[in-house]
């Protein structure tokens, strides 16, 4: 009867495994395709050989010179759906022009700062983060020269590269891979498990902590609306591990 119940239960990890892989997969996949410019390379703190030369589409770096005037959107009612994505996004077209303009105002250096910022104040907000992340032991005053945490920082900057480059020509891509993302969050790090008030954290910290280029008015605010989407996609993904989940643990037998 021990010997069946461990089948059943190694079944059901073969399941989970197998979820998790194609996850991961996936994850990495749109990473790779995100490599589209020297900039995404640059924000990439991991081996360059790990870094496949497949672009995907041609550079906004040269359709958003640093020069270029941000448009404002015209004063009157704020409409939230601009074509099919925009409801889902909460963008308009306006929006991921002033996104897209700004992020390619930032230098690269900017940008890695700005990432490594946000991780800081994530780590800072809850000491269980610090040791979610097994970032605990590590003095203070140290933490950013730790090879972990600029892992996890160039990770964030990757994150936010991928959304906006994709925001516009490839939609669909940026969402399935925030959700994907998301769905790895249900057991980040040997499984342990993640709370959903992390998500609050995350948004807070994501917000508070914009380039340069993000810092006041329209810009600031169009920044705070894509931190929302970003939010919501892979809290729509981490929903869908938990569900997944417990219809796993009801699918197995119990076995007496």
């Amino acid at each position: 009867m021990g010997h069946a119940h461990s089948s059943s239960s190694n079944g059901s990890s073969l399941v989970q495994n197998g979820h998790d892989e194609k996850t991961k997969e996936k994850v990495e996949k749109l990473f790779r395709q995100n490599n589209r410019t020297n900039r995404s390379r640059s924000l990439d703190n991991r081996t360059q050989e790990k870094l496949p030369n497949r672009p995907v589409g041609s550079s906004h770096s040269a359709r958003f010179p640093k020069t270029r005037h941000i448009p404002i959107p015209t004063q009157g009612p704020r409409k939230s759906e601009d074509g099919p994505n925009g409801s889902i996004s909460g963008l308009t077209r306006d929006d991921k022009r002033i996104i897209e303009t700004c992020w390619f105002k930032c230098s690269q250096k900017q940008l890695r700062k700005c990432s490594c910022d946000m991780f800081w104040d994530i780590l800072h907000t809850d000491e269980e983060i610090l040791r979610l992340f097994r970032l605990d032991h590590v003095s203070p005053n140290r933490l950013k020269e730790n090879e972990y945490f600029k892992s996890h920082a160039s990770n964030l900057a990757l994150v936010l590269n991928l959304v906006v480059t994709n925001l516009q020509d490839n939609f669909e891509q940026a969402q399935d891979a925030l959700q994907a993302l998301g769905y790895q969050h249900l057991h980040l790090i040997d499984r342990t498990h993640f709370q959903s008030m992390y998500w609050d954290i995350f948004t807070d910290c994501f917000e508070r902590n914009p380039p340069p280029s993000f810092k006041k008015g329209a810009e600031r605010e169009v920044w705070s609306r894509m931190i929302l989407f970003i939010m919501g996609q892979m809290k729509t993904g981490y929903q869908r591990a938990i569900q997944e989940e417990k219809c796993e643990r009801l699918s197995v037998p119990l076995l007496m």
